[in-house]
């Protein structure tokens, strides 16, 4: 297994994005040698308005990546149904030691997130659930580096 030192919020912020809910395609890769996260519009005008990225700019690392394809991997995101499924983990989790709350949050869901938010209306809940997705998403993360034979070195 290759070492390998990553950005941890950049990486993790490319894994976690829902890639069902995204306002623009876009492709993340991982650089094999140097753990930076290229993040690489299909289109290169998006670049540009979205992120304030020069199309030339991002036309440049598209090719790089097309060209030498072998020193990258793709960071594919998470469906929505992973993310429901994530709430889902949390909601059937002991995550309190309060039965009448743990009821409240899993009552609270009715198939939408964001009306699970509004519905449980706790910020005790929601935060609970946000630790729950953060360290959910790192494990997830962390088995796809090792299944494409990386032990990342998080920075």
């Amino acid at each position: 297994m290759r070492k390998i030192s990553v950005d941890e919020f950049m990486f993790l912020e490319a894994f976690q994005r829902d890639e069902d809910y995204e306002h623009y395609p876009q492709s993340t890769y991982l650089d094999l040698k140097t753990g930076e996260i290229l993040w690489i519009f299909n289109d290169d005008h998006d670049a540009e308005m979205w992120a304030g990225m020069e199309p030339e700019e991002n036309a440049a690392l598209r090719e790089k990546v097309d060209t030498a394809s072998e020193m990258y991997l793709e960071i594919r995101g998470r469906d929505h149904g992973e993310h429901h499924d994530i709430l889902q983990e949390f909601l059937d989790s002991n995550w309190t030691d309060d039965k009448e709350l743990r009821e409240k949050a899993r009552d609270a869901y009715s198939g939408s997130i964001g009306g699970w938010k509004e519905e449980v209306d706790d910020r005790y809940v929601v935060n609970a659930y946000y630790d729950f997705r953060d360290w959910k998403i790192k494990e997830l993360a962390e088995e796809f580096l090792h299944e494409n034979d990386i032990q990342p070195i998080w920075r």
